[in-house]
């Protein structure tokens, strides 16, 4: 046991003498933990947000109370009744929008707080400003996050509605809504005592039947684990994490580099105290032990960066799963003990590989391994490219494409200094010899930069197609000239709007919530009507760019027609020719899929319809508002105006044209940033991991530079040759990147978005952008290389001749 201390005390004092490299080690064995800690705790939060009730009380919420399809709330008696029959575990929520006097659009959220004062240990009480609040007017006090507070430039403690002063109150978790009691959202919202929804806490199963049984056609009954936001926003989450799984690889060479550095410098040691008769298996044992904690160091230093991270683009991740998957909940990452000894065992992992690789074994089958990946790649890759048909298949493909690059890039990169160059320089046929020793080492940063440059260029080219197909979507989808939104939409106004000279149609946005059974699932689905006909359905663009016709919307005795998105038709694998039943309540109908439209951004199933059919249906549905097309040449500010004055509409009822396109523009590039930030987490983890490796390198220069020192050669001259030899390698690994990057985006477009989203386009190569990022990687990995060689030709040369 006193040798055991012995070691590890000797092994403490070895980090103390070289803190960089202790930093070095752990820095490398936690960027690839953080990113996966960023993304798994993320959907972590996100799996388990109804831990806490709206009104941030510590009761997991297990079901929601809905009101009937088609209609927008529930009746304040229908929540005594259930109290009477003694669920008191029912609670009601109000939700909705409203203005302040400054002008800004606040949501809105309220709950029964009086729940704070009879709930116990489970009431937020511990936060001063609920305690404050409580002393105070609790009832009047509108509740705020720091974060929306802070968004909202709220200098004072009050908030101006309709001309009254409520107090303000700072509290962590309500999101980017406004927490307030119920009865002070009734009066803002003039809701008239009906709630958005209730929510239920602890029902069992034979409660829920009960339950069932009391709400009868007044309400809908529906498990918190099946909310729309999990049904449609696993391709979000699956996207990110194979995103973090893809930079934890890239950290993985970046350790291999790390853990390379203090092998060497540890190398005399482990020979000077096995000399000094340290046992083999005590030094073993040591070097496990010391391995293991500094896995777990490590896992714990990512988890928590990977906490900041998230924490840091949850603004973002909130914005687009609230926007396009219906998050109602605020998300905070917090430090997860079960993520750390993930990590740690992926840390222990990478060990136990880089051991492996010490082996005599190892070096073996490493003249095996290139053709073995080059002839597994190509084989699961041709068998994807026909089989391919869940995400985790079209995750496989790409994972072939990297394969089939892995074994390539070492081959090519080597045979840059194998030909025979055109030059009879004795420094530069030094350079080509030396560049042959060193790829071997360099290999894994090599590979790394390859990676993360292959994934960046295919999410630009990705990013790229999306954004034109998004552009050419929404000159088609948003073409009218002006979108009317009036507080009660009626056909008087659309007679009196389509009698305006200036007007040359005025078209209607209905929507009807309602649900569609395929075989065992029950399926929401929104029915949506711009019109009477065909005529008003022509900025719809249906598949292949097909032109919409009248028989796309006809109606018979036999059957309805309808038109189905394009994420409905490829995520439910359904077809032109499908009879669908649509139903809400005890209504429903049967309508045939005449056609398929783009419908990018939107995730779930759409069924367009003509408006003769919901009214004949007698369907719910809620009438947004009017779109106006107007005669060529005629002014949409003026005729907005006029509109204005006549209807008394207020300036956000009245949205042109380009400010609709503009804001559609910046919700989607939203969805977008999270991405960018993980790809720029990613390049930065390999950019790293090239200087790590050039500082590797730096022990075994000194013996060829010495020689060519005491030759001649001067320090200025050497630092040339060997950044040429960087810029040699690293230029052919960008190279390589090029085209891995384009077959990446075009297994994205191909494969990972119909897919995953349920959305298709064409493929769009911008080579301005995809060659200027090149050569700015190429310039910054140039930099980092640049650094240690630096270091190393300033030596003086006698030290290096001593070295020999």
């Amino acid at each position: 046991m006193n040798e055991l201390r012995l070691i590890l005390v000797t092994y403490g004092q070895f980090y103390r003498r070289h803190k960089g490299l202790l930093v070095l080690f752990l820095v490398g064995l936690s960027l690839g933990s953080a990113l996966l800690s960023a993304t798994l705790g993320l959907n972590q939060e996100a799996s388990q947000r109804y831990t806490t009730s709206t009104a941030l009380l510590s009761q997991p919420v297990s079901h929601f109370i809905r009101p009937p399809l088609g209609e927008n709330g529930l009746a304040f008696s229908l929540w005594q009744r259930l109290t009477a029959a003694g669920f008191k575990q029912v609670q009601p929520v109000l939700e909705g929008r409203l203005r302040t006097d400054e002008g800004q659009t606040l949501a809105v959220r309220g709950v029964n707080l009086l729940q704070w004062q009879t709930a116990g240990p489970s009431k937020p009480a511990t936060d001063e400003s609920v305690a404050q609040a409580t002393r105070t007017k609790l009832f009047d006090t509108v509740f705020l996050s720091p974060q929306l507070s802070a968004r909202m430039k709220l200098d004072g403690a009050v908030l101006h509605i309709d001309g009254t002063s409520y107090p303000i109150s700072l509290l962590d978790g309500t999101g980017h809504y406004a927490l307030m009691d119920i009865s002070l959202a009734d009066r803002l919202l003039q809701a008239g005592g009906q709630s958005s929804y209730f929510e239920v806490s602890g029902l069992s199963e034979s409660q829920s039947q009960r339950l069932i049984t009391l709400l009868g056609t007044e309400a809908r009954l529906e498990s918190a684990q099946a909310q729309t936001f999990d049904a449609l926003s696993g391709a979000f989450f699956f996207n990110l994490q194979a995103l973090a799984l893809l930079g934890y690889v890239v950290g993985a060479f970046l350790s291999l580099n790390a853990i390379k550095l203090a092998y060497q410098s540890r190398l005399s040691l482990q020979q000077q105290m096995a000399t000094l008769g340290c046992r083999q298996g005590q030094l073993l044992k040591a070097l496990c032990l010391e391995v293991s904690v500094l896995s777990i160091v490590a896992a714990t230093l990512g988890n928590l960066i990977g906490v900041v991270m998230a924490n840091a683009m949850m603004g973002d991740i909130s914005t687009v799963l609230g926007s396009f998957y219906q998050l109602d909940r605020a998300l905070t990452v917090q430090f997860n003990a079960w993520l750390v000894l993930v990590g740690s065992l992926l840390n222990l992992a990478i060990l136990a590989g880089f051991v492996m690789l010490q082996s005599p074994l190892a070096h073996q089958l490493s003249r095996w391994l290139a053709p073995g990946l080059f002839f597994m790649a190509c084989l699961g890759g041709l068998l994807l490219l026909h089989f391919a048909q869940t995400k985790w298949q079209a995750l496989l493909l790409c994972v072939c494409v990297l394969l089939l690059f892995f074994a390539l890039t070492p081959v090519l990169a080597g045979q840059v200094f194998r030909v025979r160059w055109p030059t009879r320089s004795p420094l530069l046929g030094w350079l080509r010899a030396d560049s042959l020793t060193q790829l071997p080492a360099l290999l894994s940063s090599v590979l790394a930069i390859l990676m993360a440059m292959g994934a960046a260029i295919g999410m630009q080219v990705m990013v790229g197609s999306f954004s034109s197909a998004l552009d050419a979507h929404l000159q088609t989808r948003l073409n009218a000239d002006l979108y009317v939104r009036p507080d009660e939409p009626t056909s008087q106004m659309r007679q009196a709007l389509a009698e305006m000279s200036e007007v040359e149609q005025v078209g209607v946005y209905w929507s009807a919530q309602s649900e569609i059974t395929l075989g065992n699932d029950v399926i929401p689905a929104t029915i949506m009507s711009f019109g009477e006909d065909h005529t008003y359905h022509q900025h719809l663009t249906l598949l292949n760019k097909r032109p919409l016709e009248a028989a796309h919307l006809a109606n018979t005795s036999q059957h309805i027609s309808c038109l189905i998105n394009e994420p409905g038709l490829r995520r439910h694998a359904l077809k032109v020719g499908s009879i669908l039943e649509v139903k809400q309540g005890p209504r429903a109908f049967h309508c045939k899929v005449k056609g398929v439209f783009y419908d990018y951004g939107e995730p779930g199933i759409n069924l367009v319809v003509s408006s003769s059919v919901i009214v004949q249906q007698a369907f719910l549905y809620e009438a947004v508002g009017f779109m106006l097309t107007l005669q060529d040449g005629v002014n949409s500010e003026r005729i907005a105006d006029v509109i204005s004055q006549r209807w008394s509409l207020a300036g956000h009822q009245l949205i042109h044209n380009q400010v609709f396109k503009r804001f559609a523009k910046q919700l989607f590039s939203q969805t977008f940033l999270v991405t960018h930030a993980l790809n720029l987490c990613i390049m930065l983890i390999a950019l790293f991991g090239v200087w790590v490796s050039f500082l590797t390198l730096g022990r075994q220069q000194l013996h060829p530079m010495a020689v060519l020192q005491t030759l001649g050669v001067t320090q200025w001259q050497l630092f040339a040759l060997k950044l040429c030899q960087a810029a040699l390698i690293l230029g052919m690994t960008l190279f390589l990147a090029v085209p891995l990057g384009i077959l990446l985006g075009w297994v994205l477009l191909e494969y990972v978005m119909p897919i995953a989203f349920g959305w298709s386009m064409a493929m769009v190569l911008s080579w301005g952008d995809i060659l200027g990022f090149c050569a700015v990687i190429l310039l910054l990995a140039l930099v980092v290389s640049a650094i240690p060689l630096l270091k190393l030709i300033r030596r003086n040369v006698a030290d290096n001749v001593a070295q020999l």
